[in-house]
């Protein structure tokens, strides 16, 4: 009888709480990293500016979306802020891309690849690597909508002289 598992009726209790309790026991055997909860607890850069000079909302296959804004000063990236909405995976993903992009320059930013994120967070499950992707490819689209609005400007003020 002792080596034998019994099923969750026959215990007392619900499917649903015996898979959660597992879940959780499993879990909380291989716990993610330190830096991981130090970005998912108190992630950084978070918010929206409303004089960013380039924005971007992406959303992954799992429905989690991340929006970002960037503020451009020259060629260099001088602020990054996110608003993720989903896990809190995708969150620390949003903090972690947001500390890496800050101070680089736009080609430095668009080399940043979803590894640096996993880098930047000591790790990430790979059934979570896509909210690693999300913010990386996010922040491409935040950076060639800055190069719209650069081109558009450009075209403007070139109209403005004729």
């Amino acid at each position: 009888m002792w080596g034998r598992r019994r099923r969750p009726d026959q215990i007392g209790g619900t499917v649903e709480r015996y898979e959660q309790e597992h879940l959780t026991a499993a879990l909380s055997a291989i716990p993610p990293a330190r830096r991981f909860w130090q970005h998912a607890k108190q992630p950084h850069n978070i918010g929206f500016r409303a004089d960013s000079n380039a924005t971007a909302t992406g959303v992954g296959s799992c429905g989690d979306k991340i929006s970002i804004g960037l503020r451009v000063m020259g060629n260099t990236i001088e602020e990054v802020t996110c608003a993720p909405e989903g896990c809190v995976y995708t969150t620390a993903c949003a903090s972690a891309m947001s500390v890496l992009a800050k101070g680089c320059t736009l080609d430095e930013a668009l080399r940043l690849q979803p590894e640096d994120v996993v880098g930047e967070l000591e790790g990430l499950p790979e059934d979570h690597l896509h909210c690693a992707r999300l913010a990386v490819n996010t922040l491409g689209e935040a950076i060639a909508d800055y190069y719209r609005r650069a081109v558009l400007a450009d075209r403007s003020s070139a109209d403005k002289k004729v």
